[in-house]
């Protein structure tokens, strides 16, 4: 982490090999503290699993969604 395929040619390919569409990850520092720097203001926080495999079946939330306001 992070994951940006637009930094590195060889996850690009895995993903266009895969079909799995463009994909992004960020840190919270980068997500949190990139809204907060912008000026927003963090009104809620959510965390889902992927609703299938190991990290699933532990509960162990792989998203995450935040809603900010300005």
């Amino acid at each position: 982490m992070p994951f940006n395929p637009l930094k590195n040619p060889d996850q690009m390919q895995q993903l266009e090999k895969d079909d799995y569409g463009v994909q992004f990850s960020h840190i919270l520092d980068e997500q949190i503290g990139g809204q907060l720097e912008a000026g927003f203001t963090l009104t809620n926080l959510y965390e889902d699993t992927n609703g299938e495999g190991r990290l699933h079946e532990l509960n162990i939330p792989t998203f995450i969604a935040t809603r900010s306001v300005k």
